[in-house]
């Protein structure tokens, strides 16, 4: 039988105490407040535990003078506490910024900047934790179960509140109201500019959100979902918000297991998880080293994946070692959260289609050249209007003006994906981007922010970014770079400069030196050609003797 969906007011009520009652003035289904909402393998929280850990930690933070609206960072690893960390900011009334824990001081403090960020819970397991306060605006930080190993703030004055401030905070703060239509939490992303924007999602587009999600995977109680994704991510969102819609349990998979497939393979077993929701690399890491044979994942019975494509040989493996799984493909750029699925009944011999508009949404395919003109038999660029999408970009009028079109009284996103139709009235296709644009491992990257930092670098003439298709299906970037004169050592120069100001998954692999990069006609650096380019080199080069 389907899960019979309520109703909550605010992201905030999906922990709250009401919850515990029978008949409780929530319009949530009560739950067992000895049953486990939160685990890490290590820790669990019941319902009970969590929502009072929750009420908490929001209470310390009115006490550090969070009020409704306030931005508030959240700089963890997943972990049961950076779920306690995120339901807390919704629950006074704050607006969540999750940050990446592994990002370069300097790129973590212009996030803070923008979003006017004053108070900051974090882990001290997080990467150069004092580096980030030093550089930012922090005046609050919150520890909730450790104590500083060092001085945070050097030079100014910061309030530090550890585990003893949180165990006196009171249990009973009320839930702080907001209209749903406020903001809730901002993801960022790169922008093409080097600058990070943030994308905001209320109240209502993340509720609209968690229930198409439960109606689509028929979510009950009874599941426990895999947590792979980080918090700065946006798949994260589904089990923030939709595990507990239904009262199921998360599993915050630690990010050590998921660097070594055998272990996360054997947790899986081990936690019985019946929804999973990852990008295809974890996915073909796990199929190919994970040792799965070997494992009972019988329980696995939804596999979601998004964010990239998936080698439709790795995936067709990994199907036969799950046959009672069902596989979606998953997409939706971040502003919206999702917009299609596909349900994989057979093993996919070629390209999976991204699929059709699931319940929240209405797509539009349309002439690049004329956005009211639609298209459905050849390829247009997508435009997506739905109760899931973003309200707006944080602080950038110019950005949500260039993306939002209003058109028969409603709000439609431009994606800037373009798409094609199987066939008329089929599933859609993904074709790749309008602009330079992708995604790899799930994380959006935009090329040309690479480009920028490139020739900032000493010795740097001309570069350009491409992506390279690895033997085993993999992408990397490459770097493609023309030396003003010296190159000794410039490869090494440039990457050891792009990873103090880029997150690690928009580093290039490698810097290839050239001598000079194709243009267009416009005197413009070609990247097709350049990418062209490096192929042919590749398949130029000398073998390797034997």
């Amino acid at each position: 039988m389907a899960h019979q969906l309520t109703r909550p007011t605010l992201l905030s009520d999906l922990f709250d105490s009401a919850r515990l009652e029978d008949g409780g003035q929530a319009e949530l289904d009560s739950v067992d407040p000895d049953a486990v909402a939160l685990t890490d393998s290590t820790v669990e929280l019941t319902w009970s535990a969590a929502i009072d850990r929750i009420a908490r930690l929001a209470a310390l933070l009115v006490e550090a003078g969070v009020q409704a609206g306030d931005r508030v960072g959240v700089r963890m690893p997943k972990s049961v506490d950076s779920f306690v960390a995120v339901h807390a900011v919704l629950r006074c009334g704050g607006v969540m910024v999750p940050l990446d824990p592994m990002a370069p001081p300097a790129q973590v403090a212009g996030v803070i900047e923008d979003a006017e960020i004053g108070v900051l819970i974090a882990d001290m397991r997080a990467r150069l934790l004092a580096e980030v306060v030093d550089a930012s605006q922090v005046a609050t930080v919150v520890l909730p179960r450790a104590e500083p190993e060092t001085s945070l703030g050097a030079g100014r004055e910061v309030v530090v509140l550890c585990r003893d401030a949180l165990a006196s905070a009171a249990a009973d703060a009320p839930l702080v109201e907001v209209p749903i239509g406020d903001p809730a939490y901002i993801i960022y992303t790169s922008g093409s500019t080097g600058r990070p924007k943030g994308i905001v999602h209320t109240h209502s587009s993340g509720l609209a959100y968690a229930r198409a999600a439960v109606r689509q995977y028929s979510l009950t109680a009874a599941d426990r979902f895999a947590n792979i994704a980080p918090l700065h991510f946006d798949q994260s969102t589904f089990e923030l918000y939709a595990a507990p819609l239904v009262g199921a349990t998360v599993l915050a998979v630690p990010d050590p297991v998921i660097r070594f497939p055998a272990s996360l393979s054997a947790l899986i077993s081990k936690e019985r998880i019946t929804v999973w929701y990852s990008v295809p690399y974890v996915l073909e890491q796990l199929s190919t080293r994970g040792g799965i044979a070997d494992r009972d994942l019988s329980l696995l019975r939804w596999v979601l994946y998004g964010g990239e494509s998936f080698p439709p040989a790795q995936l067709a493996a990994l199907m036969a070692h799950l046959p009672d799984a069902t596989f979606s493909n998953v997409y939706g750029p971040a502003e919206v959260n999702q917009c299609t699925v596909f349900d994989l009944t057979d093993p996919p011999t070629g390209q999976v289609p991204i699929g059709r508009a699931w319940d929240e949404a209405e797509l539009r395919v349309v002439d690049p050249d004329d956005l009211s003109s639609e298209v459905d038999d050849r390829p247009g660029v997508l435009l997506v209007s739905t109760p899931t999408m973003m309200s707006h970009y944080w602080k950038r009028p110019d950005l949500t003006n260039a993306s939002i079109i209003e058109a028969d009284g409603r709000r439609w996103y431009y994606t800037g994906d373009l798409v094609e139709y199987v066939a008329p009235g089929g599933p859609l296709v993904f074709l790749g981007r309008v602009d330079n644009q992708i995604k790899l491992r799930g994380h959006r990257i935009e090329l040309e922010a690479i480009d920028a930092l490139l020739i900032e670098v000493d010795d740097v003439e001309v570069a350009t970014t491409v992506v390279r298709r690895e033997p085993n299906g993999d992408d990397v970037l490459i770097a493609l770079v023309v030396p003003e004169s010296n190159s000794d050592g410039l490869s090494t120069r440039v990457l050891t400069r792009l990873s103090a100001q880029l997150p690690r998954y928009a580093v290039p692999a490698e810097v290839q030196i050239v001598s000079s990069l194709p243009r267009t006609g416009t005197g413009k650096i070609d990247r097709g050609a350049s990418a062209q380019l490096l192929i042919q080199t590749i398949a130029s080069a000398p073998a390797p003797q034997t």
